[in-house]
């Protein structure tokens, strides 16, 4: 996206999705044409509350484990290397619905999205429309990306001088329902509100991001399975 500087300075908000080691692109012109560039590595940590859920739902899925080797064990106690294993996969499909206010006076705000999909950068558009002079107007332009599952606003900018229009290229990181919100302020005294809720297409991740975790899960399962049919064999008769 294109950001004016407003005393040598230019704010948005944005929610990072996953820990991880990012990178920040920013090329600066000059009123002379000079352009400046620089990138700005950015390092982001993981939250300790999941890293909390992680050793309970595993320490779960262990004590599950085992439950299952005793109970299988008493069942079965002359057939040897018998193991059970369940895997539950839900997808969750969101539907997708379209709103959009309009101004009822001289002015509305035209907000297009294109189409999106995970991992590919999708193309947001807001623009002044209405009278002959729209786009002379000054505006001021309030837009916000909120992820309506979770109730978090992962992208903002506030107030952004804008004369007639404004775009940037967003990725949307999984496959749910957003709303895209522009509140405008143009010059005069009137407010604007446009928004328009999308409906994100997920993409499968890739086996070699899957295989990993199914393992480190199987490997608890099996653990808790081996601690369960010992201890039950253990157990005085």
């Amino acid at each position: 996206m294109n950001l004016p500087l407003r005393q040598g300075r230019a704010e948005w908000k944005y929610l990072f999705p996953i820990r991880g080691q990012y990178r920040l692109t920013v090329e600066f012109v000059a009123p002379d044409g000079r352009k400046v560039n620089k990138t700005f590595p950015l390092a982001i940590r993981e939250n300790k509350q999941k890293w909390f859920l992680l050793g309970i739902f595993t320490v779960g899925l262990f004590a599950l484990g085992a439950l299952a080797g005793r109970i299988f064990t008493r069942a079965l106690p002359d057939v040897k290397g018998r193991v059970a294993a369940c895997l539950l996969l839900s997808i969750v499909a969101s539907g997708e619905v379209a709103a959009q206010e309009l101004g009822q006076r001289k002015y509305f705000g035209w907000l297009e999205i294109d189409p999106a999909t995970v991992g590919k950068a999708s193309k947001v558009r807001w623009r002044l429309a209405g009278e002959e002079n729209a786009e002379s107007r000054g505006v001021l332009l309030t837009l916000t990306i909120a992820h309506l599952e979770k109730g978090k606003t992962v992208f903002a900018i506030e107030r952004l001088p804008v004369e007639r229009e404004f775009a940037l290229n967003f990725q949307f990181t999984d496959g749910a329902e957003y709303r895209v919100a522009a509140i405008a302020y143009v010059t005069g005294g009137q407010m604007l509100r446009t928004e328009q809720n999308i409906s994100v297409t997920g993409v499968e991740p890739p086996a070699r991001a899957m295989i990993p975790a199914i393992a480190f899960f199987l490997a608890v399962i099996a653990l808790g399975l081996g601690v369960g049919r010992w201890s039950r064999r253990a157990a005085p008769s």
